[in-house]
């Protein structure tokens, strides 16, 4: 094997708890089969596990479960046969061992079972014997040849192994192999015996006959159990082969299982194969004389098979498609569509309205859990790097607002979108649920739809995606211009983003009306919301104005920006905070601020509920297109008609037409059989 094709062994030993059981169990074994078997082989067992087990009891303490790792089936040679036979006290106490492999040694794919006899007084090795019948391409049965007949468990085994394969005989696949032929008195007997077994097995190739004498092959090799050793002696095996004139038979027994692998077992393998096609062949040839006359003249043109569904079906479909257009259109507007200015506040659809509630308390959420925002972190960040008894504030202040800073925008890049995202699926998911209603729940509506042939995961992703471009294409700009940078370091920032701060502005839909048009600027340049200046009323009677009230109404706008820009020259910015607690404060009433504007400004500048309205739309527009460009759902229902594989479609082919095609389909499948018969057979 290549080197890194490894096999692992298993050892399982009995339990130290389970040993009083294991010898009630042997003691109640003994006197149940001492009618059945000779006593004195019996009593040799039982004594043999007697006088050995303290070494079983100490085996079992030290082997449990022991498993070793090997390439080559000689690294465990010792180890084996000390389990096997070697050692008595192993052999007793290993209730099983177990080889797994990934790779067989032999390039053949040979795997040998070893099985009990029929004979066996346990039930179960007569199963497991059953069982490896069932399945094997060659039985090598061992059958002691001072008895040359069949018994009766010998003559069940036959009948299995006839019924299980009954392509093949028993004869083509059976090794008769019969044991301890040097037991025989002499070469006569020996002649006279094997004669009689050839007469009970005459279809049997004298190769795959074979007597052995597997005894003095493991004395003559030095691999003998005592129990061998003790019944024999090398030179007196030596002297019983030499006298019958035979040897141990072991290597013509390899010989011929080595020929029946490279030569008869393909043949074996051959009949089986032919045996099955002269039956299919059998099958088909029955078939075909009972059908073929009755079925065997229908016309196999596909204009016949068109014709099933044909005008008659194409007008019903076009008057049907108008009437499912027209449903789906006054749906979409009632349930789905929202009103004008979608992204005003109460004009989205009912879905997107709690969205909204869900998205701010998730903004809620987010700014709450701030990890940097927590008392303890911003008391460690604020005295980090400097003396812990005179920090610097405005230090301080910096570095919180850059941890802050860093880790506001991972939340958002990572956390807002999902809810969003689930909303509009929802959305879409009730319009797909539409259309299958109206298509009558046809198969593959929905894969159709939304392309989800492909991966329907990726469109989840890209409107994913959609809805993170437009919140943080708004949001950054809120995080950085609260939070970024101290109300002192703020003007160059204020120059290079006046236009995003006028969006934000200009979007803003909270109750403050100081937070709107110019607010935000302000609050971020003196850290205070302006204050809001009602112009001075203007009578508006019916009639003619005056020429003093004209000049008065054209002049209003002038005074009140004078007035602003007297209070803006009169207004101080807030004092730059010079303590843990005054940098805290400011901190925190940013982050107010930052929370108002994302709930208030950026979800309306974002356009988020635009956004869905034109992915509904898109869905909603793709449903009809599919049809009135492209004739899909046509095809659709016209395959679910012709196969009947949706009742629920009100349209049915008529029982004429339905038996015609029957019959047609009869007909290709004999003659797809003919030519099959013909090809292969």
């Amino acid at each position: 094997p290549r080197q890194q094709d490894t096999y692992s062994i298993y050892l399982h030993a009995l339990g130290r708890n389970q040993q009083p059981l294991v010898q009630q169990q042997r003691n109640n074994a003994l006197l149940g089969l001492l009618g059945e078997r000779e006593r004195k082989e019996i009593q040799e067992d039982y004594d043999d596990t007697e006088k050995n087990l303290n070494a079983i009891y100490e085996f079992t303490k030290h082997t449990e479960g022991y498993s070793q790792h090997f390439i080559d089936i000689s690294e465990i040679n010792e180890q084996l046969q000390a389990a096997i036979f070697r050692n008595r006290a192993q052999s007793l106490a290993i209730k099983r061992i177990q080889l797994k492999t990934v790779r067989l040694r032999s390039d053949r794919d040979i795997v040998f079972h070893d099985v009990p006899g029929f004979n066996s007084g346990i039930l179960m090795h007569a199963e497991q014997a059953i069982e490896r019948l069932k399945h094997c391409d060659a039985i090598i049965y061992a059958k002691e040849m001072k008895q040359p007949s069949i018994t009766g468990p010998e003559k069940e085994m036959l009948v299995i192994a006839d019924a299980e394969d009954p392509s093949i005989r028993v004869a083509d696949k059976v090794f008769v192999v019969l044991t301890q032929a040097d037991a025989l008195d002499d070469q006569i007997d020996f002649k006279d015996t094997l004669a009689k077994h050839r007469n009970y097995w005459p279809t049997v190739p004298e190769r795959r006959l074979l007597p052995v004498c597997a005894r003095s092959h493991l004395v003559e090799f030095g691999i003998p159990s005592e129990d061998t050793l003790r019944r024999t002696k090398s030179a007196d095996d030596k002297g019983k082969m030499k006298k019958l004139g035979i040897n141990d038979g072991m290597q013509g027994l390899k010989e011929a299982v080595n020929h029946y692998i490279d030569h008869e077992r393909a043949l074996v393998l051959e009949k089986r194969c032919d045996a099955m096609v002269n039956n299919i062949r059998q099958i088909a040839g029955d078939i075909l004389t009972k059908l073929e006359p009755i079925y065997g003249a229908v016309v196999e043109g596909d204009a016949q098979e068109d014709d099933l569904i044909g005008k008659e079906f194409n007008q019903w479909w076009g008057r049907e498609w108008q009437r499912i257009k027209k449903d789906f259109d006054v749906w979409y507007a009632e349930v789905i569509q929202g009103r004008k200015e979608a992204d005003a506040i109460g004009s989205e659809h009912q879905e997107l309205a709690a969205l909204r509630a869900a998205y701010d308390g998730k903004i809620e959420s987010l700014l709450s859990e701030l990890t940097t925002a927590q008392p303890d972190e911003l008391k460690r960040i604020y005295t980090a790097g400097g003396a812990i008894s005179m920090p610097d504030p405005r230090e301080g202040n910096y570095k919180i607002r850059e941890e802050l800073f860093r880790e506001i925008q991972k939340k958002f890049e990572t956390e807002m979108t999902d809810q969003l995202a689930q909303a509009l699926q929802a959305l879409i998911d009730q319009i797909v649920q539409k259309t299958q209603a109206l298509l009558w729940n046809t198969d593959d509506v929905r894969k159709t739809l939304l392309h989800s042939h492909a991966d329907e995961s990726l469109e989840q992703a890209r409107i994913r995606h959609g809805f993170q471009v437009l919140f943080l294409r708004f949001s950054r700009v809120a995080v950085e211009a609260f939070i970024a940078k101290p109300l002192q370091a703020r003007e160059r920032l204020l120059s290079e983003r006046a236009a995003e701060i006028k969006t934000l502005e200009a979007f803003y839909q909270g109750h403050d009306k100081a937070k709107q048009e110019g607010g935000l600027t302000h609050y971020l340049r003196y850290g205070l919301w302006e204050k809001f200046i009602n112009p001075p009323a203007v009578s508006t009677r019916r009639g003619k104005a005056t020429n003093a009230q004209e000049a008065v109404a054209a002049i209003m706008p002038e005074v009140v920006s004078i007035a602003k820009k007297a209070l803006e020259e009169q207004q101080e910015k807030a004092p730059e905070p010079n303590s843990f607690e005054a940098v805290v404060a400011e901190i925190n009433g940013d982050l107010a601020a930052l929370e108002d504007y994302l709930k208030n400004s950026v979800f309306y500048a974002a356009g988020f509920i635009t956004y869905c309205n034109q992915e509904l739309e898109r869905i909603r527009n793709r449903f009809k297109e599919m049809e009135d460009n492209d004739r899909q759902w046509i095809g659709i229902i016209r395959t679910a008609v012709k196969y009947e594989k949706n009742p629920n479609i009100p349209y049915s082919i008529a029982h004429s037409k339905r038996d015609f095609r029957l019959r047609r389909e009869i007909a290709l499948e004999l003659k797809e059989i003919r030519e099959i018969c013909l090809n292969v057979y």
